[in-house]
């Protein structure tokens, strides 16, 4: 047999080996993160107060403002809402 094949040999079965592999930690994978928290596509969407855009709940800013909590795209949309909560409080107070 020459070299030429049995690198060749070799090379399919590498690439065999790394199929199955790759299979089989697929598996085990996907039932570790099943007992962990849903993946970001199964996250609710929740809307913004200030820009309007819709952010999932997990990835959000949360601020619990009297008896209301609001998420946030961003701190940046957090603090605009704070400052302009706290100058309605001023005007109505």
């Amino acid at each position: 047999m020459s070299p030429l094949k049995i690198i060749v040999l070799l090379a399919l079965f590498y690439l065999l080996y790394r199929l199955f592999s790759a299979g089989r930690r697929k598996k085990v994978n996907a039932g570790a993160a099943s007992s962990e928290r849903p993946p970001v596509g199964h996250d609710v969407l929740v809307e913004d107060p200030v820009c309007h855009a819709y952010v999932p709940k997990g990835q959000a800013i949360a601020l619990r403002h009297g008896d209301k909590t609001h998420y946030f795209c961003s701190e940046k949309c957090c603090r605009v809402f704070l400052t302009h909560s706290d100058q309605e409080k001023g005007e109505t107070g």
